[in-house]
């Protein structure tokens, strides 16, 4: 799927700063406004980006209304933060709290809500074809 989510309005941001022997790293996490999705079964997304590892791309947590897109932008960063960390330097023992953010299910149940999403999505506009026909 292409990256459609762009951060707008900052709405809270945090950055840490860790060493992994000599070498120091500095992350920046911005999480973004709550906005109405386009698609009225995703509902609202809340925007975040992670600056300084990963991929760097901004990403959208979804949620049935803004306070719940707000929690799983929350709960994704972490997640998000540690997948890339114990990627970069293989720190197995990272959790999200140990980064001060909630702690999730997991990213794969993240990911299976989104793809559920998409599903839905999906039907709908079948059932929609067949009712212009």
């Amino acid at each position: 799927m292409k990256n459609t989510y762009r951060l707008g309005t900052i709405i809270a941001e945090r950055e840490i700063l860790f060493q992994v022997g000599k070498k120091k790293s500095e992350i920046h996490i911005k999480i973004g406004k709550p906005k109405l999705h386009p698609d009225p079964v995703i509902r609202w997304y809340c925007p975040l980006q992670i600056i300084g590892i990963g991929s760097e791309k901004a990403h959208g947590a979804f949620g049935s209304d803004s306070i719940r897109a707000i929690e799983m932008a929350f709960q994704m960063a972490g997640l998000l933060l540690v997948r890339d960390i114990q990627k970069l330097y293989n720190l197995n023992w990272l959790k999200p709290e140990h980064l001060y953010f909630p702690p999730p299910n997991n990213l794969e149940e993240l990911s299976k809500n989104e793809i559920h999403l998409q599903k839905k999505k999906k039907k709908k506009k079948k059932k929609l074809k067949i009712k212009k026909t």
